[in-house]
């Protein structure tokens, strides 16, 4: 039987993976510049199955969530993005070359505990369900009358009760493992005619001006961007909400088309939020509609208008 994984991804331009077994064991960890999704899950398929597909985001990146529905694996995600001390931690069981090797370690590591603590829980349930019944068979009763309807005794309703929990439970988790390993992924050849449709119609799509393409930087600290090859028009994907007047000034100066991001920033610069846009990730690239952005970008800029307008009106009942 196949190996069962669980697989940590931090996709990118520089993809990291690592691969741990269902007992939490490190089996391999690697990056690669450049590796597309069937790379991926030629790189999974050397080590085994793919149970688990784990990320260190609370919003899923779209390559992550596809990957996960092409190898038909569970996608766990955390509540809120793991911050760097905690991918740090989680992390140092193994060493790593770099942050995407480290993040993607640390987004499997984190799926196993969460993981490990329901499977603990529902073991230790049961086992203590067995041993109560193991030593009422030693004091002589029969297991046929363990088992049969009891007319007496509210403790043993309550214990067949908390039994029939323990065996949906169980029989639950059964045939999620089962609904996994019967799930196969598509073919080399499958996956490879999709990427070509895939790629076809983005092509088609940018050539007609629908979309557009988006320069990703990891923040809009000056100290991340400053020596990026950013240029005039280009519109800026910040997923970061990281930061600081310098970098947005910077940003200005180089006159780019747009800023995408998750928080609100001051900028003379058109911005819009990155929940606004319905972002499209291809081998590491990312594309949005234009309308989409040019219409983000107009109410952003409506309110900063009213905002002003406000601003001056106060300013004037202020002088009388």
């Amino acid at each position: 039987m196949e190996k069962q994984l669980i697989v940590g991804i931090d996709p990118g331009t520089t993809v990291g993976l690592a691969f741990l077994d269902i007992d939490g064991h490190v089996l391999k960890v690697k990056s690669a510049r450049n590796l597309a999704i069937d790379g991926i899950i030629t790189e999974i398929a050397a080590v085994g199955k793919a149970a688990i597909v784990a990320t260190d985001k609370a919003v899923v990146p779209p390559m992550t969530n596809k990957l996960a529905s092409i190898l038909g694996a569970r996608l766990f995600t955390p509540d809120s993005d793991l911050l760097v001390e905690k991918k740090r931690e989680l992390a140092a069981r193994s060493k790593t070359k770099n942050d995407h090797e480290r993040d993607a370690l640390a987004s499997a590591v984190y799926a196993y505990y969460h993981f490990q603590n329901k499977i603990r829980r529902v073991e230790r349930q049961v086992l203590e369900e067995l041993g109560r019944t193991k030593a009422r068979v030693l004091k002589g009763e029969k297991v046929s009358d363990i088992m049969a309807p009891d007319e007496g005794g509210d403790e043993c309703r309550e214990l067949r009760a908390q039994l029939g929990a323990l065996r949906r439970e169980n029989r639950e988790l059964k045939e999620e493992i089962q609904g996994l390993r019967r799930a196969r992924p598509r073919s080399p050849k499958a996956i490879l005619r999709e990427a070509a449709r895939e790629a076809r119609d983005l092509m088609v799509s940018v050539a007609r001006g629908k979309l557009v393409m988006l320069k990703e930087v990891p923040s809009l600290n000056f100290l991340d961007i400053k020596g990026l090859p950013i240029k005039k028009g280009d519109l800026i994907l910040c997923r970061s909400k990281g930061n600081d007047s310098k970098g947005l000034r910077f940003l200005e100066g180089r006159r780019v088309g747009t800023i995408i991001t998750p928080v609100k920033v001051d900028s003379l610069a058109p911005t819009c939020g990155v929940g606004e846009l319905d972002i499209t990730s291809w081998e590491g690239l990312f594309f949005a509609q234009s309308i989409d952005i040019e219409r983000a970008c107009g109410r952003r800029k409506e309110v900063r208008l009213r905002d002003l307008e406000d601003m001056l009106t106060d300013y004037k009942k202020g002088r009388r």
